[in-house]
């Protein structure tokens, strides 16, 4: 019986899993077996060739080892593809393998919690963050509280260029945009390959990524993409959110209010950052949007769950712990919050939040503007902490 859990790293496609993956197995002794069921060969495989992969594994292992005793590692990219792929991990765990899966559709994630549920690890990988991006830009980061003028002055030039280009690995090494556009394209013809009108499935994708951060409704996305139904509209949402393009957020203060899950109103929010000017560079920017839409993908990072309150007032996000039921946290973001008008609508927004949660403390995150405001509120005084979205992105280390 394997004595260590099944790791899974689950993200989308190109955020660098097949990396981490291989140094992982750089750092252990044994006999290391790869396989990539992302090709089109390997998909083939059937229960013959399956049992010809132990076997070779294990001759590898007893010419290797004087007692043929050991440790064996799987490392198997793109596991998905591989169909009953369950039943085999699942034996070769309980013959005592370490086991190393990774995933690009997001459904697998509860799939597998449940298949080996007391024996199982996940690692969910998202496209880089700003600390991350300052690393692989070679960069030293200094604690975020002791930042010298021309320092700061360099990071904020530093975050506006992450900003801008998104996250993924070889984007960032390469400086080219037009990676994130390709990216895109590849995932819509998986999509046509799955059964999905690809150019359906574009109009959907491109017109809730020029929208991200906004609610969205079925009748609209109906009308964009030409398709029949609701129902349809849902499955090709449900495909997109599977290969982690887009994320549905619902709106928490609707959760107990309705009996139908459906109708919850959402918002949509895109997996990378970058992939707005990618996939539509004609399309008049909307700066906060992206703003916020970088902030949701921290908090992904930070394991929250993440909602959004409005009830006379909105609040960009509201959060809860890993695995709490009690939201802890009320957040609001703001790319102009210099301006008197939206200062006011920002603060009353989150205090409205504050007051129904029962917290005592918010968090308003902007480009660079810091304070701390002690707000007024029916619940009495509140306190606001203002940060600067780059400096709070560096607060987090894992």
């Amino acid at each position: 019986m394997g004595d260590s859990e099944i790791k899974l790293i689950s993200g989308p496609t190109h955020a660098g899993k097949t990396t981490f993956m291989s140094q992982v197995a750089s750092n252990l002794v044994g006999v290391k077996i790869y396989i990539d069921f992302e090709d089109s060969q390997v998909r083939a495989l059937g229960p013959g060739d399956l049992q010809a992969i132990e076997e070779t594994a294990a001759e590898i292992r007893k010419k290797e080892t004087e007692d043929g005793a050991g440790r064996v590692f799987y490392f198997f990219d793109e596991i998905q593809n591989l169909q009953g792929w369950e039943n085999w991990v699942d034996r070769l765990h309980r013959q005592g393998a370490e086991i190393y899966l990774t995933s690009s559709r997001s459904k697998l994630i509860n799939e597998f919690s449940s298949r080996f549920s007391g024996r199982s690890k996940i690692l969910r990988l998202f496209p880089f963050s700003f600390r991350e991006y300052l690393q692989i830009k070679g960069n030293r980061i200094a604690e975020p509280n002791f930042l010298t003028p021309s320092s700061s002055d360099e990071l904020l030039c530093m975050f506006f260029q992450y900003f801008e280009n998104g996250g993924f690995p070889d984007v960032i090494k390469n400086n080219d945009i037009s990676l994130s556009r390709k990216y895109f394209e590849e995932e819509l013809q998986k999509g046509a390959a799955a059964g999905y009108d690809i150019q359906k499935l574009k109009k959907i994708a491109v017109f809730l990524i020029s929208n991200m951060a906004s609610e969205y409704s079925s009748d609209t996305l109906k009308k964009v993409s030409g398709l029949e139904s609701e129902e349809l509209v849902d499955t090709y949402l449900d495909y997109l959110e599977d290969i982690f393009l887009l994320y549905r957020v619902p709106k928490h203060n609707n959760l107990q209010e309705s009996g139908k899950e459906k109708d919850i109103p959402r918002k949509i929010y895109s997996g990378d950052t970058g992939i707005f000017k990618a996939v539509y560079p004609g399309y008049p920017d909307s700066l906060g949007l992206r703003f916020e839409n970088l902030v949701f993908l921290e908090l992904l990072r930070r394991e929250k769950q993440v909602f959004y309150f409005r009830n006379k007032r909105e609040c960009d996000f509201v959060t809860k712990e890993k695995d709490s039921q009690n939201v802890s946290a009320a957040i609001q973001v703001s790319v102009c919050f210099g301006n008197p008008v939206v200062r006011e609508r920002e603060i009353l927004g989150l205090t409205e939040a504050l007051d129904e949660y029962g917290l005592e403390e918010g968090l308003i995150l902007t480009m660079d503007e810091e304070e701390i405001i002690i707000a007024d509120s029916k619940d009495g005084k509140k306190i606001i902490m203002v940060k600067s979205v780059w400096k709070w992105m560096l607060e987090y280390r894992k």
